[in-house]
């Protein structure tokens, strides 16, 4: 769980990143700032996998290989296995998650030289709300955690 935390928290920064990057693009007119809110955007998804791999490996003790693993990992998370524990996210917060791994994909795959500026401003828009979902779902999923603890 201590893990878990130190990856929300790492997360609030990059969220405050992307933003304070959005918001110097649009200060300056200066598209690098976009192209490094971009790349805060994708290191926000890699650090949601992290824990998702986490939660894969620790509790389900099955972590998706091969192609399309990063999609099948996501829809793990909103599974509830039976006996094991439940969904770590709820819909409408997988949903919001899978835009940012489909546009890491695109930052990952094009270097950002295809990257379109307004599709960046809005995933940025996107992401404090998309995070307060996120941050909402691990913290139940972690009082989930705790609960079994207890009653071992």
């Amino acid at each position: 769980m201590a893990r878990l935390d130190n990856e929300l928290q790492r997360l609030d920064q990059i969220v405050a990143t992307a933003n304070n990057q959005a918001l110097k693009a649009n200060k300056t007119g200066d598209d690098d700032f976009l192209k490094a809110a971009a790349l805060s955007l994708q290191n926000y998804y890699m650090d949601v996998e992290r824990i998702f791999a986490e939660v894969a490996k620790q509790v389900d003790q099955s972590l998706p290989t091969g192609r399309n693993s990063h999609q099948k990992l996501l829809e793990q998370m909103q599974l509830e296995i039976p006996v094991t524990r439940p969904p770590v996210l709820l819909p409408e917060t997988a949903s919001q998650i899978d835009e940012f791994r489909a546009f890491r994909h695109v930052v990952m795959h094009r270097y950002g030289f295809e990257l379109q500026p307004q599709r960046v401003r809005e995933l940025v828009k996107q992401l404090i709300a998309s995070h307060q979902l996120f941050s909402r779902d691990v913290q139940n999923f972690c009082q989930f955690l705790l609960q079994v603890e207890r009653s071992l």
